[in-house]
């Protein structure tokens, strides 16, 4: 074959390449991109930040108070717990007329009587006088969860009333099971039927 017949034949070949690359590119450029489109993503991101967002929460808990909000107040008997120290046991055992009790709850004391507080806010499902402990104010949380406070005198509350968390109910007294501590809030703290050390439970969801 002659060059000048195989310089022909790759010219046309290099014409019909072109050619197709040429119209490809034409197809390409009859689909037009909105020139918004791109500004209409940067608005968005934008107002994003111009605005304030509120960000979607499950509702909080509220947190366990303690019964009382003086000062000066102290623990004079604690919680008896099973795991315990020896020595942190006998500080939690209740002496009463040749019987020893292991004590449930915590008695707080202070130089004077001091108004004793809703711990949660709940419903009354209890007020008793009993000669034993005193007078006894029983109140019902959400959460199958209870607050017992003993030894109280003035009562501002009656069975069936609903108390906020921070509300005074009573005010310390004595009772004949705890004579030693003289004027004190025997508290109580029941969860799920069990009594626990509502030390520490405070400040705590439940």
């Amino acid at each position: 074959m002659k060059k000048t017949v195989m310089y022909s034949i790759y010219s046309v070949c290099l014409i019909v390449m072109i050619g197709v690359l040429v119209a490809y590119n034409n197809m390409n450029s009859d689909v037009d991109i909105p020139s918004t489109s791109v500004m209409t993503d940067y608005d968005y991101v934008i107002d994003l930040f111009d605005h304030n967002l509120q960000q979607v929460n499950k509702e909080g808990k509220t947190t366990l108070i303690r019964p009382y909000s003086s000062n000066g107040v102290k623990i004079v008997k604690n919680f008896y717990d099973y795991k315990g120290e020896e020595k942190e046991q006998q500080k939690s055992i209740i002496y009463y007329e040749g019987t020893y009790m292991q004590s449930t709850g915590i008695s707080y004391s202070a130089d004077g009587s001091f108004d004793v507080l809703a711990v949660l806010p709940g419903e009354v499902t209890e007020v008793l006088k009993d000669e034993l402990v005193g007078n006894s104010v029983t109140i019902k949380h959400d959460d199958n969860t209870y607050s017992v406070y003993q030894s109280i005198t003035d009562i501002t509350i009656q069975k069936g009333d609903h108390v906020e968390q921070g509300d005074k109910i009573a005010v310390t007294g004595t009772s004949n099971i705890s004579k030693d501590l003289n004027n004190h809030l025997y508290f109580e703290l029941i969860v799920n039927g069990v009594s626990v050390n509502p030390e520490e439970y405070y400040d705590a969801e439940l």
